[in-house]
């Protein structure tokens, strides 16, 4: 009887230490949003309204001549044309400029 407590005990330890991976793992690289999420990120938005509705982006990047950073998330959900990715750019007061998908093609993820 003992064994048994054990090995279940050992199991759902297993299990669970399976899933606080799986979270880290996806936090690290940032949240993955559906289509759904993207139609509430509208222009004038504030940096911090966009991450209360999507979270934190999976990437951000600040190119040369923008006014502000892109912030990209990717896309999850069923797509013809492969990933997809969504992004939204600031401008310098920190309000979204301009926000829409990428398809970066492929057969999936």
């Amino acid at each position: 009887m003992t064994s048994k407590i054990n090995l279940r005990t050992t199991r759902w330890l297993f299990a669970a230490v399976l899933g606080f991976v799986a979270v880290a793992a996806q936090a690290a690289s940032g949240v993955t949003i559906n289509q759904s999420q993207e139609t509430a990120v509208k222009v004038g938005l504030s940096a911090t309204e966009v991450e209360q509705i999507l979270g934190r982006p999976a990437h951000i990047v600040s190119y040369r001549n923008a006014p502000g950073p892109t912030w990209t998330y990717h896309v999850f959900g069923p797509s013809p044309f492969g990933m997809t990715d969504f992004d939204v750019s600031f401008g310098a007061d920190g309000k979204v400029l301009w926000a829409s998908e990428r398809v970066l093609g492929g057969a999936g993820r």
